[in-house]
């Protein structure tokens, strides 16, 4: 029994040691631990204070010079009237109207475009409409061209405006007792991109096809109902390409949404999967650091393969605007203007003023190091430009000896030949696979020459006069 009580208090007196030693341990650590916080720097508050006067002084200048710079520059009558606002989170932080008010609706024009995108990816959700479905099966018409042996044209081929649809009429129905033109195709479906009105305008039929709504109607419902953009309207006329009316304080909330991926006071205008969809590539394209590529709609740049901007431009007589979002630093601007003319110099200078000085703004309110003002995404180097380099054929009649000839330039540039014309002219690369010649005395207008990648390697080329192959 005695012993019994000894092995007892030994093991009392082993599990309090124990404890003891673990009080210990804890207590040495836990001091270890205060010292190592005490001697890691801390944040200064008054550094910190001071951080952010002065980033709220630099704020409030880019405000005023900006507002000092519109009430200057808008003149009319080559801009009558023009607005324009910046957001950050979701709140809208600057906006400045010039001979208009917030409320006042201007025309959207392309910008209707980013409304019918999101009308119809609305469908593709509910499982009315399917982003691979041939256009022909709501419009009950057959767009491809026999000599292209294209692929049917999809739903998103139109979307994507890879549907190698043009503005022209097609030929063959350049008569015809449908509501809608039907377009001319030129390139072979999905191979090229080729922005396309007459493809969003078609779009717009579609909605109406699956939903029994116009696609006035169903913007009204579906998206500006439920946005509060009570000063905007989508009228009957309203087309896939153009029509929406969107007053500044609207066009700053749908900014909101779209920067939040289709969120709008918490709730979701479109699927989280289905704003993926926007933002990602649609066509091939090479891998790059700084990259500025083609999504559904947006123009995209992206470093290292994440999204750092997403922008679309609204141009058509009457009209004059332009939306750029900076998804990473949760801010972005939207400006429109309703100009009578705006394919004229004047007014373009305005138009570049203006976005460079709403851009400039967006970087006061960034707190690294990316520039939007500077970004340009990554060219072509010497050795890349060799893949451009050989003889395309006409793809649509290889037989017909058309061809054009690439060739690398000992200047380190590419130059283009074309056999049935005889032009000679070099390109300026502005991007890893499309390349420009700008026309004698213009700074807008060239012709586009679009190299199309397949499994890394350059396989055509698009030009005004059709499609190629190498």
């Amino acid at each position: 029994m005695i012993h019994r009580n000894r092995n007892w208090a030994d093991l009392v007196a082993a599990v309090l040691l124990l404890c003891f030693s673990a009080v210990i341990y804890s207590g040495c650590f836990m001091e270890d631990r205060q010292k190592k916080e005490q001697a890691r720097p801390r944040p200064n508050a008054e550094k910190i204070e001071a951080d952010k006067k002065a980033r709220e002084l630099k704020i409030n200048a880019e405000k005023q010079n900006l507002s000092a710079w519109l009430r200057a520059n808008t003149w009319y009558p080559i801009v009558p009237s023009a607005a324009a606002a910046v957001v950050e989170g979701d709140r809208v932080i600057y906006m400045e109207t010039v001979r208009c008010e917030p409320s006042t609706p201007f025309l959207a024009a392309s910008l209707t475009k980013t409304f019918t995108a999101l009308a119809i990816l609305q469908l593709v959700e509910r499982g009315l409409v399917s982003l691979n479905d041939p256009i022909s099966k709501y419009l009950q018409v057959k767009f491809e061209n026999s000599e292209l042996n294209s692929e049917p044209i999809t739903v998103w081929h139109l979307l994507t405006h890879t549907s190698g649809l043009i503005e022209d009429p097609s030929p063959k129905h350049a008569q015809n007792n449908y509501p809608f033109i039907i377009p001319e195709q030129k390139y072979p479906t999905g191979f090229r991109f080729n922005y396309c009105n007459q493809g969003y305008n078609l779009l717009g039929f579609i909605v109406f096809e699956a939903s029994g709504l116009t696609l006035g109607e169903y913007i009204t419902r579906n998206i500006l109902g439920p946005m509060e953009m009570k000063d905007s309207r989508a009228p009957a006329g309203t087309r896939g390409a153009a029509g929406v009316e969107c007053s500044i304080a609207d066009l700053a909330r749908y900014t909101i949404m779209l920067m939040h991926g289709g969120v709008y006071k918490g709730r979701r205008i479109i699927s989280k999967r289905m704003f993926r969809k926007i933002i990602d590539e649609t066509i091939e394209t090479p891998r790059s650091h700084r990259k500025e590529y083609r999504g559904l709609c947006f123009r995209i740049w992206s470093i290292d393969d994440r999204i750092y901007s997403m922008h679309h431009a609204a141009h058509m007589p009457s009209a004059g605007g332009f939306m750029q979002i900076f998804p990473k630093h949760d801010c972005a601007y939207v400006f429109i203007s309703n100009p009578p003319v705006y394919d004229r110099e004047e007014y373009y200078g305005y138009y570049y003023g203006l976005k460079s000085r709403l851009v400039r703004f967006c970087k006061a309110l960034m707190t690294d190091d990316f520039d939007p003002v500077t970004f340009d995404s990554d060219k072509p180097s010497k050795e890349q430009l060799k893949l451009f380099v050989g003889r395309y054929r006409q793809y649509s009649n290889p037989n017909s000896g058309q061809h054009v000839d690439i060739e690398l330039s000992p200047g380190g540039y590419l130059i283009a030949t074309k056999s049935y014309s005889g032009l000679r002219v070099g390109l300026i690369p502005t991007s890893l696979h499309t390349f420009v010649y700008i026309f004698p005395g213009q700074n807008e207008k060239g012709e586009i020459y679009d190299f199309v990648m397949k499994k890394g390697k350059i396989i055509g080329l698009g030009v005004k006069e059709g499609y190629f192959v190498k």
